[in-house]
C-alpha cells in the first residue's frame, strides 16, 4: 500500500537535464573560453600570428571546423574526441607548449565542447568593420522610451494592460482560456507574493469574499500578502538571484563572506519597504558616496554597496594584475545584465559582435570600478569592509574605554606610591627619579661595551651592552648613599627577546656579597626598573652594583642604570615598605586584567563594501582583453546607444565626472534616470516573469540582439513608462497592476494549439515550485517552518573556507532564504530542485523536472520527517476538534494541495486509513505522497 499510495501520488518524468539556455552557452564561452584562448592560443593559432603553428587557426570558429595539419580541433558535443582537449592535457600535442594549464581550465573546456561550442566568432572577412550607432539605437531595446497610447478595453478586460493583451487576440484571432478557480487564485496569490502556501483558513475566506465579488477578493488578498514580511522574504530572493549573491566566494578554496548576511537583509528589508527601485540602483552602485540624513539610512546604503564584492572571484589569485580586472569584469558584467539586460563581458576583447557597444565603451565603464577600492592587498587578497554606525556598540566602546581607563589609573597610582611611574620612554631624566640613581655614563666599564639608543626604555642618553660570557666584561655602579640602612636596589634594562636570560647581578653590601640572575627578556613590573632585592647599606661605605656580562648566559646583557630606594622608612609617597610591597604585587594581576581586558575591546558592525580609490583615474584599452596589452587610455563614461545622441553620428555627449572621485555615483544617476532606454523596461519585465510565469522578453538578463524580442513590445513600454512617472518607481505598486489585470487570473488551461508556446497570453502558466518555495511549503504545512529569525547570520561554523559546510549545524527550519547560501556547499534540498546559481546573474531559473527529484520527495528523511511531523500536527490539531474521516480528508487535501480532494483521491486515501492500525503511520504515507504529487509541485 505505500509503494502504492506514493507512486499514485509522485512525480517520475523522465526529462533530459537542462545545461542551460543558449545565452547561458554564450555567456560561458564569452567569460570562461574566449580570455584562455586570447591569452594562450592566439600568439601561434590566430591571424596575426607571425608563424601559424600546424596550420591551425584558434581565433573564429570557422578556424577549429576546417582545423589544421591534424584536422579539426573541436568536435561539438564530444570533448573526448576532440584534439583540442587532448592538446591542452599535453596527451597528443602540448598546448600551450610552455605549460600546462590548470585543471580547471581544461574542464572549462570540456564542458564548453560538451554543451555544444558554442561560438559567436565569425572569420575576418565578414567581421564588421565599426559600430552603427545610428541603426543600433533603432533596436527596440534602445529605442527611446515612450508611453503608447492605451488601445480600447473591452467588457473582457479589467485594465490597461488587458487593452494591450486582448488587442493581439484580435491581431492574431486567438481567444482567451478561462479564468481560475478561488482556490486556484489564491495558492496563485500566496505562491506569487509570499512565496508560501494559503492556510486552509485562508482558502475558506477566500472563497467566501470571492463568491461576494471576485475583484474585490484580489485586491484585498493582494494588499494583506504586500504587507506581509514574507513578501519581503519572497520578492528579496528574486533579486538575489539577480545579484548572485552568495556568503562564500567560490573561487580557489572558496572564502567566506562572514558579512555578506547583512546584504541579504538589506534586500528583504527594501522590498518590505517598497523601496523604490531607482534608489536601490544607486545604493547598489553608490550607497557608500550618498548623503544620510540618519545612522539607519546610511547604514542600508552602505550595505546596498555590497552588491558590487558578491562576484564569484579567486582572491588568491597571484597575479594581482590580473586578479583586479578579473574583479571589475566581473562587476561590470553583472552591472550590465542586472540593470541593463545587456551581455557587456562580450566587449572586454572586441567590440561587441551583436549589439552596438564598442570595446571602448566597455573601458570606459571599467575605468569607473578601475578607480574603485574593491580588494584589500595580501597573499590571499580581501575585501573591502566598512564599519557601520551602531549606538549599541557605542555604548559598548564608552563601558569599554570606562573600564580600560579605570584599570590604567589604578596602575598608575600604585606606581606613583611606589615609586614606579616612569614612564617607558628613551632618555628618562635621572633628575625625575627618586633615591639614588647612578647612570652607565658614570659606571666603571671593563671590556668591551657598545652604545645604544634602539630599543627603550633607557635613562639618560643611552645604554650599554656586551656579549655574554665573555671574559673580564663587567659595568660596576658605585653610589655614596646619604644615610645608612636598608635600601632596596632596583636595575634598568631595555626588555627584548635577544636579551640575556640570565643577567649576573653582583650586589656589594655592608652584610657581604649578594648574587642573582636577572631575566632581561622580560619587562619589569613598571617597564623600567627591576628589584634585585632589598640589602644594608652604610653611609661610610660605596654601595656597589656589578652587571658582570662573563658570568651572564642567554643572550645580549644590558647595563643601563641602577637606582638605590630607601626601604626602612617612608618613601616620598607616603607609605612604608610594607606597603610599597603590598601594591607592588597588585601590579602583576591589575596589568594581566587590563591585558584581558584590552583584548576584548568591543568591534563594530562591519559589512562588505567598496570605496573610492585615493587617486581615481581613467583605465586603458586592453587590446584582446590582456591585462598588460594596454592600447588607449579612455575617459570614463556610459554607453553612448543607450544615452541621448547629440549629433547625427549617434554619439552621445562626453559623460561629466568628476576628477577627484571613481564616478560610481555618476553611473548610478545614469542606469537610473528615466532616460535610460533599459533600466525600466528589464526590471518591469522581471517583475512581470514572476508574476504571470514567463517574461514579456523571455531573456530577462539579455535586451540584446541575441535575446528573444518581446511578444508585447507596446505594453511593456507602457509598463516601463508608468513605473516611473505613475508609480513612481515602487515594486508594489507595478505588483498592484499586473495582479489586478485580467490576464492574471487566466487558467493554465488551453483553449488550442494555435499558441503552443503561449507568445499571445491567451492561458495562464503553470508555474513550477521553485526550490525555495517547495521547501518552505513542506516546512509550513509540517508546523516546523521557524518564521521568528527574520535577520542576522545564520552561519554556523565561520571557517576561512566553506568547505563541507554541515547545514544541519544550524536551523533547518528557518525559511530558505535565510540558510546558508555558500557557493561550494549549497543546502541539498534546494540544490535538487535548481535554485540559483550563484556565480551568474540569474533573472531566470533553469527549471528542471528530473527523477532524482521525485526521488528525493520519495527517499530523503527530509521529506519522511516532515511528513511525520504534519501527520502529527494534523492529527493534534483534529483531536482537539474531532471530525470524521470524510472531513479529514478534505482538508488534508486543502493543507497540501490548496484545493479539495478529487473522488480518486478520497477513495485512495481511504483505503490507505482502513488498511492499518496505526492512525499515524496513514497519515504520515498520504502526507509523504501529498508532497510528492505533480499537484504539490506546480502552481496552477
Amino acid at each position: 500500500m505505500v509503494f502504492r499510495a506514493t507512486i499514485l501520488c509522485s512525480v517520475l518524468l523522465c526529462t533530459a537535464p537542462d545545461s542551460g539556455t543558449a545565452d547561458d552557452r554564450l555567456n560561458f564561452f564569452e567569460k570562461q573560453i574566449r580570455p584562455v584562448l586570447v591569452e594562450h592560443c592566439y600568439k601561434c593559432h590566430s591571424t596575426d600570428a607571425r608563424n601559424i603553428r600546424g596550420g591551425l587557426l584558434l581565433d573564429s570558429r570557422t578556424g577549429w571546423e576546417v582545423g589544421g595539419d591534424s584536422g579539426p580541433a573541436v568536435v561539438p558535443g564530444k570533448p573526448d574526441e576532440s584534439l583540442l582537449v587532448s592538446a591542452l592535457k599535453h596527451e597528443s600535442f602540448e598546448m600551450p607548449p610552455e605549460k600546462r594549464l590548470a585543471e580547471g581550465v581544461i574542464r572549462d573546456f570540456e564542458r564548453w565542447i560538451r554543451d555544444g561550442a558554442v561560438d559567436p566568432r565569425q572569420g575576418r572577412a565578414v567581421e564588421r568593420e565599426s559600430i552603427d550607432l545610428l541603426a543600433g539605437r533603432e533596436f527596440w531595446s534602445f529605442r527611446p522610451l515612450q508611453r503608447p497610447p492605451v488601445p480600447t478595453l473591452s467588457d473582457w478586460g479589467h485594465s490597461e494592460i488587458d487593452a494591450f493583451i486582448e488587442e493581439r487576440f484580435a491581431a492574431e484571432q486567438l481567444s482567451p482560456s478561462g479564468d481560475v478557480s478561488a482556490d486556484q487564485m489564491v495558492r496563485r496569490l500566496f505562491f506569487t507574493l509570499i512565496g508560501l502556501p494559503p492556510t486552509p483558513d485562508d482558502i475558506r475566506q477566500f472563497r467566501t469574499q470571492w463568491r461576494k465579488d471576485a475583484d474585490l477578493a484580489i485586491a484585498s488578498m493582494t494588499e494583506q500578502l504586500l504587507a506581509s514580511p514574507r513578501y519581503g522574504e519572497r520578492w528579496g530572493r528574486h533579486w538575489l538571484d539577480v545579484t548572485r549573491f552568495a556568503e562564500s566566494s567560490g573561487g580557489g578554496r572558496s572564502l567566506m563572506f562572514p558579512e555578506a548576511w547583512r546584504f541579504r537583509d538589506y534586500v528583504i528589508r527594501s522590498f518590505n519597504d517598497d523601496k523604490p527601485f531607482d534608489q536601490l540602483i544607486r545604493e547598489h552602485i553608490a550607497g557608500d558616496l550618498l548623503p544620510a540624513e540618519s545612522d539607519d539610512e546610511y547604514n542600508q546604503q552602505i550595505c546596498g554597496t555590497a552588491y558590487l564584492t558578491l562576484g564569484p572571484i579567486n582572491y588568491e589569485l597571484q597575479d594581482k594584475e590580473l586578479l583586479r580586472m578579473e574583479v571589475i569584469d566581473e562587476q561590470v558584467d553583472t552591472m550590465g545584465r542586472s540593470f541593463l539586460g545587456l551581455t557587456l563581458g562580450c566587449a572586454r576583447c572586441h567590440d561587441h559582435k551583436f549589439d552596438p557597444i564598442p570595446t571602448r565603451e566597455y573601458y570606459a565603464l571599467a575605468g569607473i570600478f578601475l578607480s574603485t577600492q574593491s580588494l584589500v592587498p595580501g597573499n590571499v587578497s580581501g575585501q573591502v569592509k566598512v564599519a557601520l554606525r551602531d549606538r549599541h556598540y557605542e555604548e559598548q566602546l564608552t563601558a569599554w574605554k570606562s573600564r580600560r581607563d579605570e584599570l590604567s589609573a589604578q596602575i598608575k597610582e600604585i606606581r606613583r606610591k611606589t615609586g614606579l611611574e616612569i614612564e617607558n620612554r628613551k632618555g628618562i631624566d635621572p633628575d625625575e627619579l627618586r633615591g639614588v640613581v647612578i647612570d652607565d655614563q658614570n659606571a666603571e666599564l671593563k671590556g668591551n661595551w657598545s652604545k645604544s639608543t634602539s630599543v627603550a626604555p633607557f635613562v639618560a642618553g643611552h645604554y650599554r651592552y656586551a656579549s655574554p660570557g665573555t671574559p673580564e666584561v663587567s659595568a660596576a655602579f658605585r653610589a655614596i648613599l646619604p644615610d645608612s640602612g636598608r635600601y632596596t636596589v632596583r636595575v634598568s634594562f631595555s626588555p627584548a627577546e635577544n636579551r640575556a636570560s640570565q643577567a649576573r647581578v653582583i650586589i656589594h653590601h655592608a652584610d657581604g656579597v649578594s648574587e642573582t640572575d636577572l631575566n632581561q627578556k622580560k619587562a619589569s613590573p613598571d617597564l623600567v626598573f627591576a628589584s634585585v632585592g632589598t640589602f644594608p647599606f652604610t653611609a661610610e661605605r660605596p654601595a656597589v652594583v656589578v652587571i658582570d656580562a662573563s658570568a651572564s648566559s642567554g643572550g645580549v646583557v644590558i647595563a643601563d642604570a641602577v637606582q638605590f630606594l630607601k626601604a626602612d622608612s617612608q618613601t616620598d609617597g607616603g607609605i612604608d615598605e610594607a606597603e610599597r610591597t603590598r601594591l607592588e604585587a597588585q601590579l602583576p594581576k591589575l596589568q594581566e586584567t587590563l591585558d584581558i581586558h584590552s583584548r576584548k575591546k568591543p568591534s563594530p558592525p562591519m559589512t562588505l563594501s567598496v570605496m573610492d580609490q585615493k587617486e581615481p583615474a581613467d583605465g586603458h584599452v586592453h587590446i584582446r582583453g590582456a591585462v598588460r596589452n594596454r592600447g588607449e587610455r579612455v575617459p570614463r563614461g556610459f554607453l553612448s546607444v543607450a544615452t541621448p545622441a547629440v549629433d547625427e553620428s549617434g554619439l552621445a555627449a562626453p559623460a561629466v565626472i568628476d576628477g577627484n572621485a571613481s564616478g560610481r555615483l555618476e553611473l548610478a544617476d545614469w542606469i537610473a534616470s528615466p532616460r535610460n532606454p533599459l533600466t525600466a523596461r528589464v526590471y518591469v519585465n522581471r517583475v512581470w516573469m514572476h508574476l504571470i510565469g514567463a517574461g514579456l522578453v523571455r531573456t530577462p538578463d539579455n535586451f540584446g540582439q541575441t535575446g528573444v524580442l518581446p511578444t508585447h513590445p507596446e505594453m511593456l513600454d507602457y509598463l516601463a513608462a508608468t513605473f516611473i512617472t505613475d508609480d513612481d518607481w515602487s515594486t508594489k505598486r507595478l505588483i498592484r497592476r499586473i495582479v489586478n489585470s485580467r490576464v492574471f487570473r487566466l487558467s493554465a488551461e488551453p483553449t488550442s494549439d494555435s499558441d503552443p508556446e503561449n507568445l499571445f497570453l491567451t492561458r495562464g502558466f503553470r508555474r513550477q515550485l521553485d526550490a525555495e518555495a517547495l521547501r518552505d511549503g513542506v516546512l509550513q504545512i509540517s508546523g516546523g517552518l521557524d518564521l521568528g529569525v527574520t535577520s542576522g547570520r545564520t552561519i554556523t561554523e565561520v571557517s576561512k573556507y566553506d568547505g563541507n559546510y554541515d547545514h544541519a549545524s544550524g536551523n533547518i527550519n528557518i525559511r530558505s532564504v535565510y540558510l546558508p547560501f555558500l557557493r561550494n556547499a549549497i543546502a541539498e534540498s534546494l540544490n535538487v530542485f535548481d535554485t540559483a546559481n550563484p556565480n551568474v546573474v540569474s533573472g531566470r531559473r533553469t527549471l528542471t523536472v528530473l527523477p532524482g527529484q521525485a526521488l528525493y520527495l520519495m527517499n530523503s528523511p527530509f521529506i519522511a520527517d516532515q511528513a511525520k511531523r504534519t501527520a502529527r500536527h494534523f492529527l493534534a490539531t483534529r483531536n482537539a476538534a474531532p471530525a470524521d474521516q470524510h472531513d479529514m480528508i478534505e482538508e488534508a487535501t486543502l493543507l497540501t494541495l490548496g484545493r479539495s480532494p478529487t473522488p480518486e483521491e478520497r477513495e485512495l486515501f481511504s483505503e490507505v486509513l482502513d488498511s492499518t492500525s496505526s492512525h499515524e503511520g496513514a497519515w504520515t504515507m498520504i502526507f509523504h505522497g501529498l508532497f510528492g504529487s505533480i499537484d504539490f509541485r506546480f502552481v496552477d
